[in-house]
């Protein structure tokens, strides 16, 4: 693995954070009825509600489990990554890449956080790629 693929990798949570957001606001949508139909239109007088009632409530079930089930999924991807970033041995490389990519700090907020300066949180971000990059490309040739 090269230190491009692993900043992908690591750029990925940003991008499946925000996918779970939007999967829980699709969920909070299904709850509150915002996908059934406006109340502004005038409903049509149906003869049997019975089963097209029952019909559509077990249809929302299914799209609530498949929702339920991708956001399980994303969310399992997203630890597999945290827990790459906690196998660094440095703290320091550990605190950087976690505020950076996890935490989703500008670069300004982490050196500030980190009480050091924007160019050391940039060679401790780097450091911190390359050791990582070395980890899993010893942990790749032991399996």
């Amino acid at each position: 693995m090269t230190i491009e693929e692993l900043k992908q990798r690591l750029e990925g949570i940003k991008w499946i954070d925000k996918e779970i957001c939007s999967l829980y606001l699709e969920l909070q949508y299904l709850d509150t009825g915002l996908f059934k139909q406006t109340t502004l239109t005038q409903s049509r007088v149906q003869t049997s509600r019975a089963n097209s009632s029952e019909s559509q409530l077990v249809a929302q079930l299914a799209i609530k489990e498949d929702i339920t089930n991708r956001i399980d999924r994303l969310t399992t991807e997203r630890l597999e990554l945290i827990s790459m970033i906690d196998t660094l041995r440095n703290p320091k490389y550990r605190l950087a890449l976690n505020l950076y990519y996890v935490q989703h700090k500008l670069d300004i907020e982490v050196s500030e956080i980190m009480g050091i300066s924007r160019t050391t949180f940039f060679r401790y971000l780097r450091q911190g790629q390359a050791e990582l990059v070395r980890l899993l490309t010893h942990a790749e040739k032991e399996n």
